[in-house]
């Protein structure tokens, strides 16, 4: 399963210079809090995510890292099926897992939901104790005006009108996509916090413009055809956007309430090949903050606007 994008959130993966296809990895973030795993749960989702789903020992050690002192909910139960853990988001059966000795120990069946030790080993507990959560986000952004780069380096930027997210920086460029962020509308002259609002997405001769619900697409040619490069689909306040280039699948979700954008990939071809404000996708994040000339930006102001798009109209 991919797990992948906008600013507002993004992600942290690791590529290697394998021949096969390649997977974003997933992200995580630590809710610190007292919440029962349904609350839990729901903080995530609050913020653009959904309870941590460990899948591979090193998933698990990721996550490990955050613990510390602490220890955190995450998305696995046996609620639906009494000693059958599933993932939360879609009730499928784990295929991986790292109990502790003697768990999970089900307790009479009172013990259906999961917790993460600071060691990394899972432990069966009661929904209702109060724990912090380990919240997991595709690549791009979760709320505002937080963004994660595809090697996962976190940072704030607080730009306004249209910036390339990310884009195809090979000789030959096939693809480009540029978001615009506006003002919220609780911003102040002396705190301006800021949203997507709309993106464009160019593949070849083909676009694709959102604007709010609002799909519009065509052609840069003004030629009529069937057929598609980029596809689209929009479900209630939801928008789903893949397009395919060098044997790469790219897909995007745009949860418009949230205002989340998560950009997912499968293919290894743009390894260290992208560039804009998701970073280079080279699986090392103290380089994403790399500029359209190849300088590094010494912070993230200079990153994010250094790639702004010029004489575009914002307002």
């Amino acid at each position: 399963m991919l797990h992948l994008l906008v600013i507002l959130a993004a992600i942290s993966f690791t590529l290697t210079a394998s021949q096969t296809n390649e997977k974003s990895p997933p992200t995580y973030e630590v809710v610190y809090g007292e919440f029962t795993w349904f609350e839990a749960k729901q903080e995530c989702e609050k913020i653009g995510g959904f309870l941590a789903e460990p899948r591979t020992p090193a998933e698990n050690v990721k996550m490990e890292s955050l613990c510390a002192s602490e220890t955190y909910w995450i998305g696995i139960t046996d609620l639906n099926h009494e000693d059958i853990f599933t993932y939360a988001r879609d009730d499928s059966t784990i295929i991986y897992s790292n109990f502790a000795v003697h768990q999970p120990n089900s307790w009479d069946g009172e013990q259906d939901c999961i917790q993460l030790y600071t060691d990394g080993t899972w432990n069966d507990l009661s929904c209702f104790e109060h724990l912090g959560a380990i919240c997991q986000f595709a690549s791009g952004c979760h709320g505002d005006p937080h963004m994660r780069t595809f090697d996962g380096r976190a940072y704030t930027f607080q730009g306004t009108c249209w910036y390339t997210l990310f884009k195809d920086c090979t000789e030959h460029s096939r693809f480009e996509i540029t978001t615009k962020f506006e003002p919220r509308e609780d911003s102040t002259p002396d705190q301006v916090r800021t949203r997507i609002v709309a993106f464009n997405i160019t593949v070849g001769d083909e676009y694709s413009i959102i604007d709010g619900l609002d799909i519009n697409t065509g052609r840069t040619d003004g030629q009529k055809t069937e057929a598609r490069v980029i596809t689209t689909q929009k479900k209630d306040k939801k928008i789903k956007l893949n397009f395919t280039s060098k044997n790469t699948t790219f897909t995007l979700e745009w949860t418009l309430r949230k205002h989340a954008l998560s950009v997912t990939y499968d293919g290894s071809f743009y390894h260290g090949k992208l560039c804009g404000l998701m970073g280079n996708a080279d699986g090392i994040a103290v380089n994403d903050f790399q500029k359209p000339d190849g300088s590094v930006a010494k912070d993230a102001d200079e990153f994010g606007e250094s790639w702004k798009v010029n004489g575009t109209k914002c307002y």
